[in-house]
C-alpha cells in the first residue's frame, strides 16, 4: 500500500513553525504527525510526501529515507498532513473515496495515479465530493495545544516501561501505574511525579533535576532535561534535547530548545533552537476574560474562540532576560526579542529588538554555533531556506 501525505492550501494557518517545516512535523503528545503515519506502516508499505515547492530541498534532507514530490505520484491512500492520524481512522477508507471532517479535506483513496502538477487539482475536485469522519485537524498552531491531554493518554496506550533506570529513594509518585520511564532516565532526589489527573511519559536519558514537579499528563522527549525546582503543571509535550525551568502549563516544545530559568509559559507553542531568557514571562489570560486575537501574518489577525492563548514562536528565536510577552502574541523565526516594556503581539520573522533587522550573516553564525554544541550542522541547503525568509521579511 503507498501512503501520500499531503499539504494542503492551508498550511500558513500553522505559521510560524511552517514558515520551514511542513506540517506533518508538528509535536503533539509523543510523536509529529509524520511519525505518526510511520508507525501504521507495514515493511511492504510506502511512505510519499507532497509538500510545497519551497520546503521540497529541506524536507529531502530531513528524510532522505522517503520520497518527496515524486513527478508521478502512485495510487494509494491520501492523508492530510495537518490531521492526527490513527489506525482506526485510515483502516475504513474506501477506494475511489473522499473523506472529509468539519469541512477539512482529510483523505483520498485512489486507485490511479496522479501527476505532481495536477496535485492541487485534485485536491479541488475531491472536496467537492466526501463522506464526513470525526477527526482531529489541526486547523491553525494553537489547536494542538488544546488536544494534548487526549493525543498523550492514547500515545501511553502503546508504550511500556524499561526497568533501567535510576530513580532517588526520596521521589514520591502518585498513581505508578500512570508513569512510563524509559531506558537511562535519571529521576534526582525530592522530585514528585503526579499521574492522577494522567500519564507521564519520560523518554529514553531524561534527566530530571531535584525537586522537580511533574504533573500529567506529560511528555519530556529523549535527551531532555526538567532542571532542578521546575513546575510542570500539566499537557506538557517536550521534545528532544530541551532544557527547561520555571513553571510551564499546556505547552508544546517541538525540540532543541532551551527555557532553562524561571519565567511562566503556558498555552504556548516553540519551535526548535529557540532560547527563553531568564524571568521570560507571557500571559495567556486576558484581564477582561474575553477572547484572545492573534495576528498569524502581519495582515491577517484571527479570533482564536479561546479565553486562554499564549505564544506562538518560530524556529532560532530568543528573548532576553525578563522579557514580557502578551496573550496572542506570534513570534517569527530568527528575531531576537528583548526590552524592558511588553512586546508587540505580532514579531516579524528575523526582528532585532523593536525596530531593526537582524544582520543574517551574525545570525547564520550564530545558529552554527548553537547546532555544534548539539553535534548538529546547519547545511547549506536550511541556510539557503532562511535567506530566502529573510529576504521577504520587513
Amino acid at each position: 500500500m503507498n501512503y501520500i501525505l499531503f499539504e494542503d492550501s492551508e498550511v500558513s494557518n500553522l505559521n510560524p513553525f511552517t514558515l520551514n517545516h511542513a506540517s506533518f512535523e508538528i509535536r503533539c503528545g509523543v510523536y509529529s504527525n509524520l511519525e505518526r503515519v510511520h508507525n501504521l506502516l507495514s515493511s511492504q508499505d510506502k511512505l510519499y510526501l507532497i509538500v510545497r515547492k519551497e520546503i521540497e530541498d529541506i524536507i529531502r534532507e530531513r528524510y532522505p529515507e522517503l520520497i518527496v514530490n515524486p513527478k508521478i505520484i502512485p495510487a494509494g491512500l491520501f492523508l492530510n498532513a495537518s490531521t492526527i492520524w490513527n489506525e482506526n481512522l485510515i483502516k475504513n477508507f474506501a477506494v475511489n473515496k473522499s473523506y472529509s471532517s468539519n469541512n477539512n479535506l482529510i483523505a483520498i483513496n485512489r486507485n490511479i495515479s496522479t501527476e505532481l502538477s495536477d496535485f492541487n487539482e485534485l485536491l479541488k475536485n475531491s472536496i467537492q465530493v466526501t463522506l464526513d469522519v470525526d477527526a482531529v485537524h489541526l486547523n491553525y498552531l494553537w489547536d494542538s495545544i488544546f488536544i494534548i491531554s487526549d493525543i498523550i493518554l492514547e500515545d501511553s496506550k502503546k508504550i511500556s516501561s524499561s526497568s533501567n533506570y535510576n530513580i532517588d529513594s526520596t521521589v514520591i509518585i502518585n498513581n505508578k501505574n500512570n508513569v512510563i520511564i524509559n531506558e537511562n532516565v535519571q529521576i534526582n532526589s525530592g522530585v514528585i511525579l503526579d499521574a492522577s489527573k494522567g500519564p507521564i511519559i519520560l523518554d529514553r536519558n531524561v534527566v530530571i533535576d531535584i525537586g522537580a514537579l511533574i504533573k500529567g499528563p506529560a511528555y519530556i522527549g529523549e535527551n531532555s532535561k526538567i532542571n532542578l525546582g521546575a513546575k510542570l503543571r500539566g499537557n506538557i509535550s517536550i521534545g528532544p534535547v530541551c532544557k527547561i525551568g520555571g513553571e510551564l502549563e499546556d505547552v508544546i516544545i517541538q525540540g532543541y530548545t532551551n527555557k532553562q530559568h524561571d519565567g511562566y509559559l503556558g498555552h504556548s507553542f516553540l519551535g526548535e533552537w529557540i532560547n527563553i531568557g531568564a524571568n521570560t514571562n507571557n500571559s495567556d489570560l486576558k484581564n477582561n476574560y474575553s477572547n484572545i486575537r492573534i495576528n498569524i501574518s502581519k495582515d491577517l489577525e484571527i479570533n482564536t474562540l479561546k479565553q486562554f492563548l499564549g505564544v506562538l514562536i518560530g524556529d532560532y528565536t530568543k528573548t532576553g532576560i525578563s522579557t514580557m510577552l502578551n496573550s496572542g502574541t506570534f513570534i517569527g523565526i530568527g528575531a531576537n526579542i528583548f526590552g524592558s516594556e511588553f512586546q508587540p503581539k505580532y514579531i516579524n520573522s528575523f526582528k532585532w529588538g523593536k525596530d531593526s533587522k537582524t544582520d543574517f550573516e551574525k545570525f547564520i553564525e550564530t545558529c552554527s554555533k548553537v547546532k555544534d554544541r548539539r553535534n548538529k550542522k546547519l547545511s547549506n541547503i536550511e541556510i539557503s531556506l532562511l535567506k530566502d525568509i529573510y529576504e521577504i521579511c520587513d
